[in-house]
C-alpha cells in the first residue's frame, strides 16, 4: 500500500501517517517505550521499525478483509507496524505490535497463540491506564471460549452494635459468548490465531487470545517476569525441539491438565477488583437487571441502614 504522507524520522525508525500531529504524536509514543519493552523481554533485540498510521488497515494496496477486526499488525519482512488511526488504545496497541518486531529468535518456539500472551502482558505492563482494560477484556474472553461467565451479585446489610453482618439478598447472572463449540485448552498451543491468515471467527479468535494471556500472566505472577517462559524457549532451542511442549507450558502456569474445570478456578482467581470494575462498564444492562431483582433488606434487620455490594465471577 502506498505510505502515509507525513514522515517523522527517531533514530533509526520511521513513523508515517496523514497529518504531522499524529505522526509527531506516535513517534513521542515510540520513544517513550521503546526502552521499558526491551527491558521487559529477555532476549529481545532493537530493530528498526517502521510505524505506518492507516484509517483502513492494509499491507498491499488491493487486499482486503484480513485485518477488519484488529487495531494493528505486525508486518515481518518489510519490519513495518501498521496502526489504525482511530484505535480505543493506541499506544498500548503499538507496545503490543513492538513486542512482536523485537522478539529475539529464542522466542520462535513458543506454540499456537502463545506469542500474542506476551505481547498482551507486556503492553498491560507497560500502559497501566489501561491495564485493568485489557485484563477484563481477556479474561472474559477466555471464560467465554471455556463456556461462560456467570457474575454473582450479593447485597448485604452492615454490622451494626456488635451484631454479625445481615445479608441481605443475592442475585446472579450468566453472560455466553455463543463460541460453538467451546474452545477446547489444547487449541492455544495449536492454533497460530494471530496470524492474518487466520480464518478463526472473531469471537473465537479473542477467545484464544484470552487464554493465551491467561497463561503468560499466571507464568509471570511468579515474581520474575517472563524470564521463566524465556528459558523455557532456550531450553526448547537447546533439546533441538520445534515447539515447547504444552506439558512445559502448563507446568510453568501451575495448571494440572488440558482439562477445562482445571483452568477455571484460576480465571475466577485472576479477576481482581479493578477487573470487577471494568465488568460493570462492560456489560451494565446484565449487571443493571440483577440489581432489579434484588429484595432490599428491610429497616427491622440490623445494619440495614448501611448496604455493601459485593460482585465476584465465576467460570463456566
Amino acid at each position: 500500500a502506498a505510505p502515509p504522507t507525513y514522515e517523522v524520522e527517531l533514530c533509526e525508525d520511521t513513523v508515517r501517517a496523514e497529518s504531522p500531529f499524529l505522526a509527531t504524536h506516535v513517534a513521542g509514543m515510540l520513544s517513550r517505550n521503546r526502552d521499558e519493552v526491551l527491558r521487559l523481554v529477555p532476549g529481545s533485540a532493537e530493530e528498526p521499525v517502521e510505524v505506518w498510521l492507516q484509517e483502513e488497515l492494509k499491507l498491499y494496496r488491493f487486499s482486503s478483509g484480513s485485518f477488519e477486526h484488529a487495531d494493528g499488525f505486525w508486518a515481518e519482512e518489510p519490519g513495518r507496524i501498521h496502526l489504525r488511526t482511530e484505535a480505543r488504545h493506541l499506544e498500548r496497541t503499538l507496545v503490543h505490535e513492538l513486542v512482536h518486531a523485537y522478539l529475539g529468535d529464542e522466542w520462535s518456539v513458543l506454540p499456537g497463540t502463545i506469542e500474542e500472551g506476551v505481547c498482551d502482558w507486556v503492553s498491560a505492563t507497560v500502559c497501566p491506564h489501561s491495564r485493568a482494560q485489557l485484563r477484563a477484556g481477556r479474561l472474559s474472553a477466555a471464560c467465554f471460549g471455556l463456556g461462560a461467565l456467570e457474575i454473582e451479585v450479593e447485597l448485604r446489610s452492615a454490622a451494626s452494635r456488635g451484631a454479625e453482618e445481615v445479608i441481605g439478598s443475592y442475585a446472579s447472572i450468566l453472560l455466553e459468548g455463543g463460541i460453538q463449540p467451546p474452545v477446547a485448552p489444547e487449541e492455544v498451543f495449536e492454533l497460530r490465531a494471530g496470524r492474518s491468515s487466520s480464518k478463526l471467527p472473531a469471537p473465537r479468535k479473542k477467545a484464544l487470545y484470552g487464554l493465551a494471556f491467561f497463561i503468560v500472566d499466571r507464568i509471570a505472577a511468579q515474581g520474575e517476569g517472563l524470564q521463566p517462559l524465556y528459558e523455557l524457549c532456550l531450553r526448547a532451542h537447546d533439546e533441538g525441539l520445534a515447539e515447547i511442549p504444552s506439558e512445559w507450558l502448563l507446568e510453568a502456569a501451575g495448571l494440572m491438565s488440558l482439562e477445562s474445570s482445571a483452568w477455571k478456578p484460576g480465571l475466577a482467581e485472576a479477576f481482581s477488583g479493578a477487573e470487577l470494575a471494568e465488568l460493570v462498564a462492560m456489560y451494565p444492562d446484565f449487571l443493571g437487571s440483577a440489581i432489579d431483582r434484588l429484595p432490599i433488606p428491610t429497616m427491622a434487620q440490623g445494619g440495614a441502614e448501611e448496604l455493601r455490594f459485593a460482585m465476584r465471577v465465576n467460570p463456566r
